[in-house]
């Protein structure tokens, strides 16, 4: 750490840094144990604190505040060195005035907590700008902001609020992009930014008035999917998904945002199917589904993190009905999963070669052989379980009867509970492979072939974030299946802290970014663009094949990955 003085590092890319006292060198080489190469130069005589790797580490244990204000340190560095991700058209290009509420509801300084409670019930809106008598912005109150004064400091109702609620607020410009304002509310973990002109409030944006903008995008392709009357039609729309999947990440900053829309389409697109295979069994006589079911999608497609050209891991959860004949029942949905897998094949998403489809009976079960299974697993892991569990937990439903879906989540997250050996044995099937990027976009060769070198970025990257979300998830109770959302929901639990979910956010964009762009590059060359798996070895008896899975392709990120405190 640079204690006094002035340096300017000279880094081998030709970049030129200024570094000044409080500023750290050398962090790259701290988070990934890689060597680097950087020329310092001293401008005016300086003094460096050097603090041992294995030092640092203790204090990060013993201060969380030094632990976040690393954090902090990395996250706003991989930012300043992403990829640019500005958006130029689309719907989030256009200016915030667009999409603001206007005008904006104020209230005087001198407005009391009592009235300003009383205003917002009265609007049903959550903040008041507050304003001047010259309509010049003094700060805002939210809901929040009148209970901290009320509960935690004392104020009386008929208080001020300039006094006792008032919030500095995030403003913005006019002319400021949807996209960047979007990235604020994010970025600030805030509910609203004011619109200004002149130090004037004119408007106010939150995060719902963006969403409502992008669910009210027409959408002709995903109508045309949902009308699609065969699966040859259907196949044929659904070989159209790379202007789907450009479209998306040039319109959506943050390359999450990208891939849970291009996701959408694809579960679109699976659902159609099994709706033309539920219409195709009433055409052939077989009649309706003798028992209530919910039809599984798992691995990427349970987290919505589907790149171009996932295959099929999907799975069935039938009802315990005693009332219904079961060899009746079985023989249905033999034939009903069969023809799902196949047409979903048809659409263009391969089988899964190690056979996790609802057409293989261990993937096909009551629900209560699925808490069968899953308690057995939990009361006796073993490494073979734990490679199945970090697929399979993955879950949610895709068709059908979602309260199936959330009983069986409700006891896998329970047994894990009872159980937590299992985690442990999860853990050590992640432990694999090393991050293929370095801090601040050092990308890392792993393998070569006779076309050059090449970085396994799913395998190597992706995967690291996505497996340590699942597992503190499943450990802290968490029922959400995508990884930005377990991130979240780790924060607000307490569990991790909002600096450290920071900067793996941005590692985790970063790699994100990096792997859709050459996806679709790909498929504009026309090479064919595949999601890599692992094997996976299946827990069933009568199953013997290797069952594969798809933890290489989870999203999540890099270098910071692998800093999370015990």
């Amino acid at each position: 750490m640079l204690v006094e003085g002035e340096l300017i590092m000279h880094r081998p890319s030709g970049r030129q840094e200024r570094v000044t006292p409080g500023e750290f060198l050398g962090l790259a080489n701290y988070l990934d144990n890689n060597d680097y190469s950087t020329l310092a130069e001293v401008i005016r005589r300086s003094r460096v604190l050097l603090i041992p790797a294995q030092r640092l580490k203790h204090l990060e244990v013993e201060r969380p505040d030094l632990f976040n204000m690393l954090n902090r340190i990395i996250a706003s560095r991989l930012r300043e060195r992403s990829p640019d991700r500005t958006i130029s058209s689309g719907v989030l290009a256009q200016p915030v005035t667009r999409v603001m509420k206007s005008p904006v509801s104020a209230c005087a300084p001198h407005t009391s907590l009592g009235e300003a409670l009383l205003l917002m019930q009265e609007r049903k809106i959550g903040a008041l700008a507050v304003t001047d008598r010259h309509g010049r912005l003094r700060g805002v109150v939210s809901f929040s902001g009148l209970a901290r004064a009320a509960i935690l400091e004392g104020a009386a109702p008929d208080a001020g609020v300039l006094e006792t609620a008032r919030e500095t607020p995030r403003v913005i410009d006019p002319d400021t992009p949807l996209w960047e304002a979007e990235e604020l509310l994010k970025r600030h973990n805030v509910k609203y930014l004011l619109v200004t002109e002149a130090h004037r409030p004119i408007g106010m944006l939150s995060q719902s008035d963006i969403l409502r903008v992008l669910i009210s995008r027409p959408g002709t392709m995903t109508g045309r999917l949902r009308d699609a009357g065969s699966i040859k039609e259907l196949a044929a729309l659904s070989a159209n998904l790379l202007p789907v999947a450009t479209e998306a990440r040039d319109s959506n900053h943050r390359p999450s945002d990208a891939l849970r829309l291009l996701s959408e389409v694809h579960l679109i697109i699976q659902r159609r199917a099994i709706e033309l295979t539920l219409r195709w069994m009433q055409r052939k006589g077989h009649g309706p589904p003798p028992l209530d079911y919910a039809f599984l999608i798992m691995g990427s497609g349970g987290r919505k993190e589907m790149l171009l050209n996932p295959d099929q891991d999907n799975g069935i959860i039938l009802a315990d009905d005693p009332g219904v004949d079961p060899e009746q029942a079985d023989a249905w949905f033999e034939l009903f999963c069969e023809r799902v897998n196949r047409n979903l094949a048809r659409v263009g998403y391969p089988l899964c070669p190690g056979q996790i489809m609802a057409s293989n009976p261990a993937y096909r079960k009551r629900l209560s052989s699925w808490k069968t299974q899953v308690s057995r697993i939990c009361a006796r892991p073993s490494d073979r379980a734990a490679r199945w569990s970090n697929v399979v937990f993955d879950f949610d439903t895709l068709y059908g009867n979602d309260a199936l879906t959330m009983e069986l989540r409700r006891h896998t997250l329970a047994e894990l509970k009872a159980h937590p050996r299992l985690l442990g044995r999860m853990v050590a099937d992640d432990a694999e492979g090393r991050p293929a990027i370095g801090l601040f976009n050092r990308l890392i060769t792993t393998k070569s072939n006779a076309r050059g070198e090449w970085i396994d970025v799913k395998r190597n990257g992706l995967r690291i974030v996505a497996d340590a979300a699942r597992i503190f998830s499943l450990q802290g109770g968490i029922s959400v299946q995508n990884t930005g959302d377990r991130l979240e929901a780790l924060v607000r639990t307490g569990s991790l802290s909002r600096d450290f979910i920071d900067s793996v956010q941005e590692a985790y964009e970063g790699l994100l970014d990096l792997l859709l762009a050459h996806q679709i590059r790909q498929m504009e060359g026309g090479e064919e663009s595949r999601q890599a798996d692992r094997p996976v070895p299946a827990l069933a008896p009568d199953t013997q094949h290797p069952a594969h899975g798809d933890a290489g392709d989870q999203a999540a990120a890099g270098a910071a990955a692998g800093r999370v405190r015990d």
